[in-house]
C-alpha cells in the first residue's frame, strides 16, 4: 500500500511539473519584410528571438547575407489559443501606448500581462492580452475621434513621426508637440501629417496632444505618450579661415536663420511628394552627418549640423529630390547662394553654397529638375552641398526621407 500511495504521488508531482514547464506562449511565425539598415541581429532583438532561431526557420546558408524587401519567417511568442480573456491583435501603426489608451489600461499592465520586457517591441499580428474593464475606464476615443495612430516609436531626435486620425464628424485637427503646433492636412474621414522632433531634444517621454475643432465651435483634445531616445550622433570640430570668421557673429546668424523659417513657415495641405525622396545629387557620398555636434575654432559644442553635406566639385549639377515649388532663390551671407523648396504638409528643403542657382522664386518643380550647382560660398571651407529638410521650420535628417519610412 505504500508503495502504491508513493507511486501515486510521484506521478503526481511530475504531471504538476509538467504543467508547470508548459509555456504560457506558443511559438509561431510571423512574415517580416527587411527594411533598409535591418540586420539580423536588430531583427532578432526587436522580436525578442535569437539569430539562430531565425536562420534555422528560413534556413539561410549565411546570415550576413540578406536584402531589403526580403520576406522572412520569424519565430516569436503569442498569446496561446485557451486564454478567454480579451485579445488584441497589433496593427499597422500602433504602438503599445496606443493600445493602452484605446483598453484604457497601462502600458505597464500590458507588459506584465504578456510578458514584455520592452514596450517598444511588439509587432503587426501579435496577440496582446488585455486587462479586464474595471468601472469607470474609457473603452473608446472621445467623439469625433475614431481612431489615432502614431509611426514607430520610439522616435529618435532629429526625425519625424507620422499622426493619423480617423473622425467620426467634420474637424479641423492639429498636433501638438513640445510648444508647437503641426497643422494635419484632410484626408478622407479624417486627416494625417508628420510631426518633427528636435535634434537636440533630451530624451525621455513627451506628451503629443491632438486636437480637433468641429464647425459648432467645440475643442476635443487626446493625449498620447510619445517616447523620444537619442540619435548617434558624434562630434566635430571646425576651423575656418580668418576671412569667414565673421560670418559667426550671433547677429547675423539669428537675422539669416529667421529669414530661412520665413521662407519654410506656410503650411500647405497639399502633398507635393510621393514616395521616398531622392538625393539632390548623382553620385551622393556623406561628408558630414545630420546632428552631428559642431565646435568652431576651439568654441564648445553647442550647435549641430542641420543637414547633410555631400561632396562635389564645383559645378556639380544639384537636382530636386522631389517635387516641390520655389520658396526662396537668392544669395544668402551666411548660406551661400541658396535655395529652399516647399514640399506641402510644412516641409521644405534647402540647399546651400551653390555656386549658382537655377531656379526662380515661385517656379513649379519635379523630382530631378536642376536646381543649381555645388559651390563654396558663405560659411564654407570648400565645394560641397549642404542639403537640408525641415518640417515647421525643425531641421530633421534627410537619411530618413531617403531610406527610411514615411506615409
Amino acid at each position: 500500500m505504500a508503495r502504491g500511495r508513493w507511486g501515486i504521488a510521484i506521478r503526481l508531482i511530475l504531471a504538476l511539473t509538467l504543467l508547470r514547464i508548459q509555456p504560457a506562449f506558443a511559438q509561431e511565425p510571423v512574415r517580416y519584410t527587411v527594411q533598409p539598415g535591418d540586420t539580423l541581429t536588430r531583427i532578432a532583438a526587436r522580436f525578442g528571438t535569437t539569430v539562430g532561431a531565425i536562420v534555422e526557420a528560413n534556413r539561410l546558408v549565411n546570415p550576413n547575407l540578406i536584402y531589403v524587401g526580403q520576406v522572412l519567417l520569424i519565430p516569436v511568442s503569442t498569446p496561446s489559443p485557451p486564454f478567454s480573456g480579451r485579445v488584441h491583435t497589433v496593427q499597422p501603426g500602433e504602438t503599445l501606448y496606443r493600445i493602452a489608451l484605446r483598453y484604457g489600461t497601462t502600458v505597464e499592465q500590458l507588459m506584465a500581462l504578456n510578458g514584455l520586457r520592452n514596450p517598444g517591441q511588439i509587432f503587426v499580428g501579435q496577440l496582446l492580452r488585455i486587462p479586464e474593464e474595471t468601472p469607470g475606464t474609457p473603452s473608446a476615443w472621445p467623439v469625433p475621434f475614431r481612431d489615432i495612430r502614431i509611426g514607430l516609436t520610439p522616435v529618435v531626435q532629429g526625425r519625424v513621426f507620422s499622426v493619423q486620425v480617423q473622425l467620426s464628424q467634420p474637424a479641423a485637427l492639429e498636433a501638438h508637440f513640445l510648444g508647437l503646433i503641426f497643422p494635419l492636412a484632410p484626408a478622407p474621414e479624417g486627416g494625417e501629417g508628420l510631426v518633427a522632433v528636435p535634434a537636440m531634444q533630451a530624451p525621455g517621454v513627451y506628451s503629443l496632444g491632438v486636437i480637433a475643432r468641429t464647425p459648432d465651435g467645440q475643442t476635443v483634445q487626446v493625449g498620447l505618450p510619445v517616447q523620444v531616445v537619442a540619435g548617434p550622433y558624434g562630434r566635430e570640430s571646425i576651423r575656418l579661415p580668418p576671412d569667414r570668421r565673421r560670418l559667426l557673429d550671433p547677429k547675423l546668424l539669428r537675422a539669416e536663420r529667421e529669414k530661412v523659417l520665413a521662407a519654410c513657415a506656410p503650411f500647405e495641405p497639399e502633398r507635393r511628394w510621393q514616395g521616398p525622396f531622392r538625393y539632390p545629387v548623382a553620385q551622393p557620398e556623406v561628408t558630414s552627418e545630420f546632428g552631428t555636434r559642431r565646435s568652431y575654432n576651439g568654441g564648445p559644442h553647442s550647435s549641430y549640423h542641420e543637414g547633410l553635406d555631400l561632396r562635389g566639385s564645383a559645378g556639380t549639377p544639384v537636382y530636386a529630390p522631389a517635387d516641390g515649388r520655389v520658396a526662396l532663390a537668392e544669395a544668402l551671407v551666411v548660406r551661400g547662394n541658396a535655395v529652399i523648396l516647399h514640399h506641402g504638409w510644412g516641409v521644405c528643403s534647402g540647399y546651400w553654397h551653390l555656386q549658382a542657382v537655377a531656379v526662380q522664386e515661385g517656379q513649379t518643380v519635379k523630382a530631378g529638375d536642376l536646381l543649381g550647382y555645388v559651390g563654396n560660398t558663405g560659411l564654407s571651407t570648400g565645394a560641397h552641398l549642404h542639403w537640408e529638410i525641415r518640417v515647421r521650420g525643425i531641421p530633421v535628417d534627410p537619411r530618413q526621407w531617403v531610406e527610411g519610412s514615411l506615409p
